[in-house]
């Protein structure tokens, strides 16, 4: 497989993203806080054998440029997520999610369907289940352990997995790299302040009304988005099923990455499926 990294200009900022596969459909791979595209690194190598594969990095994190936090709500990553396709030429893709990623995708659905293949929420921000507490402490820290810092960060992914040595040194030092500098800590903290769960709540009276396959993956045991919040979604919106990832905690594409994968590519096959079956009236 080959991986390429790509970067873009999309208005004011440079966008950073992964690009690998060739196949006739694309897939977007869109990460949360405080991670950045290599989250998917365990998952872009099953995908790109069948499908192109996007995996960029949101403004304000990993190698993207940095903004306000007025550029970093999520409404506004969403625009960009749609200029990064028209750059690239891309009418249509599926849109998968995670964490801050899947309100994201929730948004396209909602504002852009006519870009919509499918979408895939995993672990992800829904209703007004967010932003997570450990984020909000990152605006007025009153301790150290709350401070906008690498090691912020490193606790985070790490309280986020259910198999603690299923990350490597590598991969934590990818996620905290990109804040691990004298401003790093106020760009972090600059993102925190875009999270606002009224982002998601505006979206509630669409999802039901939404025609497009939708699958919600999400780890059997995440402590900071549980699962209950994938059954409502599958609850509101139509066309779409809940698949729990055993084994897994809100970081599931690294707990377990086989089965995560798997789902995923079931849920692409599915909604090829229906798109190439005739609606009977």
């Amino acid at each position: 497989m080959e991986l390429r990294n790509e970067m873009v200009q999309i208005g004011s900022h440079r966008i950073f993203y992964r690009l690998a596969g060739s196949g006739s459909e694309t897939v977007v791979l869109m990460h949360g806080i405080p991670t950045n595209s290599m989250l998917w690194s365990t998952v872009i190598p099953q995908l790109a054998s069948s499908y192109t594969v996007i995996a960029p990095d949101l403004l304000g994190f990993g190698q993207s440029g940095r903004a306000t936090a007025q550029e970093l709500t999520l409404p506004k990553q969403a625009e960009r997520m749609i200029a990064l396709l028209d750059q690239l030429g891309v009418r249509k893709a599926h849109f998968v999610g995670h964490d801050l990623g899947g309100g994201i995708a929730q948004i396209i659905a909602v504002r852009y369907p006519e870009r919509v293949a499918s979408f895939v929420v995993a672990d992800g921000v829904c209703f007004s289940n967010w932003p997570l507490p450990h984020v909000v402490s990152l605006r007025a820290p009153i301790a150290p352990e709350f401070e906008p810092s690498p090691i912020f960060i490193e606790r985070m992914i790490r309280g986020g997995l259910y198999h603690q040595e299923s990350i490597s040194p590598e991969l934590i030092h990818a996620f905290v790299a990109p804040f691990d500098h004298p401003s790093g800590p106020e760009q972090l903290q600059s993102a925190s302040f875009a999270l606002e769960h009224h982002q998601t709540e505006e979206l509630v009276p669409y999802l039901s009304k939404l025609n497009v396959p939708a699958t919600f993956l999400w780890g059997q045991h995440d402590r900071y988005l549980p699962p209950y919040w994938g059954m409502r979604l599958q609850q509101t919106v139509p066309n779409s099923q809940l698949r729990i990832i055993p084994q897994a905690n809100h970081y599931s594409m690294l707990d377990n990455p086989g089965v995560f994968a798997g789902e995923l590519l079931q849920h692409l096959q599915r909604a090829s499926t229906m798109q190439r079956t005739p609606v009977l009236v």
